[in-house]
């Protein structure tokens, strides 16, 4: 009794191919999201890998870079170091380096330095620098302390004349007519000639006495002093600070004297010296 219905082949056309193209459409929607997820996934992780590797590589680079500048700076100062000692020791600006140090030979075994092997040869040259300088150093120190102890020595004529060599020790007293020991050397000279600071040092006394005259006493330290006597003028003052050569007074006869000459002597620990034996050692 129901009503016929008719469906025309266009309709039918359409209707069969959506039926079979749906199981299609429905696959992709699970596959292909899916798919393009896991490569994303992927393709994220290769960055952050690669960028792990280069950050390491980098700051062991810059580690290595910074120890280099370190070596560098400590060789600027072994240089400098090594230009003060050739300064003092008399050596010309460069005449040290005139001919480089020579390298050669046959090359046995060579091979490329792995990163452990230049780390290593680095620390080394480090601690080569190190122990160079210290050495350097106690050498600057010593040649210091054997400048100060030659200055402080009296080693230079307190004047320009020749002295008596035979005015140290045992003698005729020339006004008591007695033996009589002599604690110094005289330098006969006129009246006036300039006296000179045998060494430098402090003055302790400038001053006129009985028996010395116009005295001017040093003290080079270490309980070493030097006197001389019997001059017309007095230069300096007790306290002022002498260098070896300086003029501190003028030959005279003043005091317990037979004639202008200079009387020198040298004194350690309060007990005379033989001058002779300093002036002749720096001859």
């Amino acid at each position: 009794m129901a009503r016929t219905r008719s469906i025309s082949l266009r309709w039918a056309i359409l209707l069969l191919g959506f039926v079979s193209l749906l199981p299609v459409a429905l696959a992709l929607a699970f596959i292909v999201p899916h798919a393009s997820q896991e490569h994303q996934v992927a393709k994220s992780l290769l960055p952050v890998t690669f960028n792990m590797v280069s950050a390491n590589e980098l700051a062991h680079i810059d580690a290595l870079a910074q120890h280099l500048g370190e070596v560098e700076a400590k060789l600027i100062r072994l240089d400098a170091l090594g230009t003060r000692l050739s300064t003092m020791a008399g050596v010309k600006d460069g005449a040290a380096d005139m001919l480089p140090p020579g390298r050669g030979g046959p090359a046995v075994n060579a091979h490329r330095m792995s990163e452990q092997e230049l780390t290593q040869k680095l620390a080394e040259l480090d601690r080569a620098i190190d122990l160079s300088s210290d050495k350097l150093s106690l050498l600057e120190a010593m040649m210091l302390q054997q400048r100060l102890q030659a200055s402080t020595l009296p080693s230079t004529m307190p004047t320009e004349v020749a002295y008596n060599s035979s005015s140290y020790g045992w003698r005729v007293d020339p006004f008591s007519g007695h033996m009589a020991f002599h604690e110094g050397l005289d330098f006969v000279a006129e009246s006036g000639t300039p006296v000179y600071a045998s060494a430098g040092g402090i003055v302790t006394a400038a001053e006129q006495t009985h028996d010395y005259g116009k005295i001017v006493k040093i003290d080079h330290g270490a309980g070493l002093e030097t006197r001389y006597a019997h001059a017309s003028d007095l230069l300096v003052k007790a306290g002022e600070r002498v260098e070896r050569g300086q003029l501190i007074a003028r030959v005279g006869s003043t005091g317990r004297s037979t004639g202008a000459h200079l009387h020198f002597e040298v004194r350690l620990n309060g007990a005379a010296l033989d001058p002779r034996k300093y002036l002749q050692a720096m001859k």
